[in-house]
């Protein structure tokens, strides 16, 4: 081990890079610009040296990526770093699922059934304070970007501002991880459940309400089709990255 000095330093103990293969990078943080503020952003580094996709991060959580350098063994799940997570900071965390095919269950007075479709990309807002998810859809068929469009979430139990109505469903007592685990759950707390009914008459582009039933026969419809929601069959919603960022 050399001293705490700098890279140079480091490189002037070393005869012949190429004898131990290179210097390898572990992980970058980079200030980006966007419309006049400065956000940071986390990425990986592959095994060709490159560098990888990142995730939006606060000053804190820099500091907690910096703090893996450490170079004790750590397996602790919280600390991994995970590209479907977009944004994440003591209050906030943002995640998205890319465009799959689902099983969404319903349920109509007696009846319960499901319906096997592929549905779009979802954002997912966690305000860990306030302990509410809200949840929406993108079309991006690649990571999204603080310029991606998000669109209503096609889904009951979801009102327009995105907000997720939980119903007996319940999120993890413990809110304060940035894990797959936190976000399986809260996912499940929309995925597992029954939907009911719509809190949004604008799930899907329609020129009348969309009702609860009329929600349902979208939903068959895409089924029968074997296909996605297009955009122009979505609602663009009125929330932004932007204002997600901000806790809106």
């Amino acid at each position: 081990m050399f001293a705490q000095k700098s890279s140079d330093d480091y490189i002037k103990h070393i005869d012949d890079i190429a004898e131990i293969g290179g210097l390898k990078g572990h992980c970058a943080i980079v200030v980006n610009q966007y419309q006049g503020l400065a956000y940071l952003t986390y990425h990986d580094i592959d095994d060709q040296n490159k560098i990888k996709d990142g995730k939006f991060i606060d000053i804190p959580q820099a500091v907690k990526a910096l703090a893996t350098l450490n170079p004790d063994a750590n397996d602790d799940e919280t600390n991994w770093v995970d590209t479907d997570v977009l944004y994440t900071s003591d209050a906030l965390l943002i995640w998205y699922t890319p465009a799959q095919l689902r099983t969404l269950w319903f349920t109509s007075g007696e009846e319960k059934f499901s319906i096997r479709v592929h549905t779009p990309s979802f954002v997912f807002s966690l305000n860990r304070n306030a302990r509410r998810l809200n949840v929406f859809a993108c079309k991006s068929k690649s990571r999204p970007t603080p310029d991606t469009k998000l669109y209503n979430a096609p889904l009951m139990n979801v009102s327009q501002s995105g907000d997720l109505c939980l119903g007996s469903a319940k999120l993890p007592d413990n809110l304060q991880s940035d894990s797959k685990k936190l976000r399986k759950a809260c996912e499940a707390a929309l995925f597992d459940t029954n939907f009911s009914h719509v809190n949004n008459y604008e799930t899907f582009k329609s020129k009348k309400k969309v009702t609860t039933a009329g929600h349902i026969a979208f939903w068959k419809k895409f089924e029968k089709e074997n296909r996605v929601p297009k955009a122009s069959e979505l609602v663009l919603s009125t929330v932004s990255f932007k204002t997600l960022t901000q806790g809106a």
